[in-house]
């Protein structure tokens, strides 16, 4: 999957990139940053899950639809989640290696407290490991912290992170329903790769398009591609599209 989408980009690698990945309500993209999450274990880096939006089990679920077992990779230190939404909603926290909580969530001070365990982590693994971290999901942090707040803490984030670790990978994943064209704007303007996958239901069922948006390399020419989840562990298909008019849906019509 990850050779597909570095296609689409024209990219060889997504080393010290921005990447996002943008779905509505009803789209099954939301699983793509799962398989990018998946494949790049044993490729140089060590994945971290900040995760804002659903409860650990679900999180462990959501990544089994795409054949990623978050608990053995957890249990056996290949990875870590720092579990933002279980710190403020849960006061019962699972007690598993790699999973890291906090001890209170406000926006002023959740960036260093994630920067210190970051830290640990590259303390314990070296300072050459190379992070694939995962923001899951962006608008799970606009509902916890509005989205003025949140802005701000991505632009934090990614200056920082751009200096001290310059060759991991932000992943950034945004259900674009649920936050302001504003915020989606921004977060592509950020982004150094970004995708955007718009669904349609229909009477045969669920038709989604898929669109790479932006990319750095000089090769890249924006296409259109369908998308359809299938059996197996691959899950998204995609294949490119020819017609004119299909093409992102204009916000103020949605």
């Amino acid at each position: 999957m990850v050779e597909a989408i570095l296609d689409l980009f024209h990219s060889k690698t997504l080393s010290g990139s921005v990447i996002a990945v943008i779905y509505d309500t009803y789209s099954s993209a939301w699983q793509i940053p799962f398989l990018l999450l998946r494949d790049s274990l044993g490729k140089g880096y060590f994945p971290v899950i900040s995760n804002y939006s659903v409860s650990f089990n679900s999180l462990i679920h959501r990544g089994r639809s795409v054949g990623l077992d978050l608990k053995t990779e957890l249990d056996e230190g290949r990875m870590a989640v720092v579990d933002v939404f279980g710190s403020r909603y849960s006061p019962v926290h699972a007690n598993i290696p790699g999973v890291f909580y906090l001890d209170k969530v406000e926006p002023e001070t959740i960036n260093p407290k994630i920067d210190i365990i970051y830290s640990q982590l590259r303390e314990e693994l070296g300072e050459d490991t190379k992070l694939f971290r995962l923001i899951y999901t962006l608008d799970g942090v606009s509902i916890m912290f509005g989205e003025e707040k949140t802005i701000k803490l991505l632009n934090q984030t990614i200056a920082e992170k751009s200096v001290k670790c310059p060759e991991s990978v932000l992943l950034i994943a945004l259900n674009s329903d649920v936050v302001s064209k504003r915020s989606v704007a921004w977060t592509v303007n950020l982004s150094d790769y970004a995708l955007l996958a718009r669904s349609r239901v229909t009477e045969e069922g669920v038709k989604e398009l898929l669109y790479p948006l932006k990319s750095t390399s000089v090769d890249f020419e924006p296409k259109v591609y369908s998308l359809e989840v299938r059996k197996g562990e691959e899950r998204i298909h995609l294949e490119k599209l020819s017609t004119p008019e299909l093409r992102p849906p204009a916000e103020e019509q949605r």
